[in-house]
């Protein structure tokens, strides 16, 4: 049932990875007070994500925790090539619908939630959010714009797509892109990221990745009477 759903998603989706760009890093500067109090401080590397998890996002690692083996697999990635986890706010989660909240909790749901759990996992590599916003200049520029060098990414779940975030606006014509990112069709928006562990990455975004689509799944499962 969950390879189905994953073929259904994965056949739906329409973004494309794109190749790495050259990359010229920036030159160094002294932080001033304002950056040190915007910045976020990464915890100890010796701090397990799971510990992370559950002290900053413990209603997230809820729901992480229905992918079999998840830790075992970040742990490995960690010493590896290292691991990218978008994290839906606290508040994203409590603010949920409660519906689906009782459908994320019902036992008979406990594939499509390991679904939706999984498109937020990228467990081959550390993706930080400067790399997320890099440019590439060897390609034609959109609109007068620079596209970025990656398209997309591949998640445990699938391909989600990576675009520039907007602001202002009405009803999407007239907004400007206002330097920030967005993941997957629903375009969540990365709030901050923090370093994990030796080699993982957890960026905070303000909604779900994973595609509406999944929630159609949800709703097959809950058959009244079974």
């Amino acid at each position: 049932m969950l390879r189905s759903i994953g073929c259904f998603v994965m056949a739906m989706a329409s973004s494309h990875l794109k190749g790495t760009a050259a990359f010229s890093p920036p030159t160094p500067y002294r932080p001033t007070i304002l950056t040190q109090l915007h910045s976020t401080p990464n915890p100890p590397e010796n701090e397990s994500i799971e510990s992370y998890l559950q002290q900053n996002y413990p209603l997230f690692e809820s729901l992480l925790s229905k992918i079999p083996n998840i830790y075992n697999t970040l742990r490995e990635s960690d010493a590896a090539n290292g691991y990218t986890l978008f994290v839906p706010s606290n508040s994203v989660m409590e603010n949920q619908d409660p519906k689906r909240k009782l459908q994320i909790a019902d036992p008979r749901n406990a594939e499509a939630t390991e679904k939706l759990a999984s498109y937020h996992v990228v467990p081959n590599g550390k993706v930080t959010q400067e790399r997320l916003k890099r440019e590439d200049w060897t390609v034609p520029k959109i609109d007068g714009v620079a596209a970025l060098s990656i398209g997309g990414l591949l998640t445990l779940g699938g391909e989600l797509r990576v675009g520039r975030s907007k602001t202002g606006g009405i009803f999407g014509f007239g907004a400007r892109e206002d330097g920030g990112v967005v993941i997957g069709n629903n375009e969540a928006k990365v709030v901050k990221s923090v370093n994990v562990g030796v080699r993982g990455v957890v960026h905070e975004v303000d909604a779900f990745v994973a595609p509406d689509l999944i929630w159609r799944y949800f709703d097959i499962l809950r058959i009244p009477g079974f």
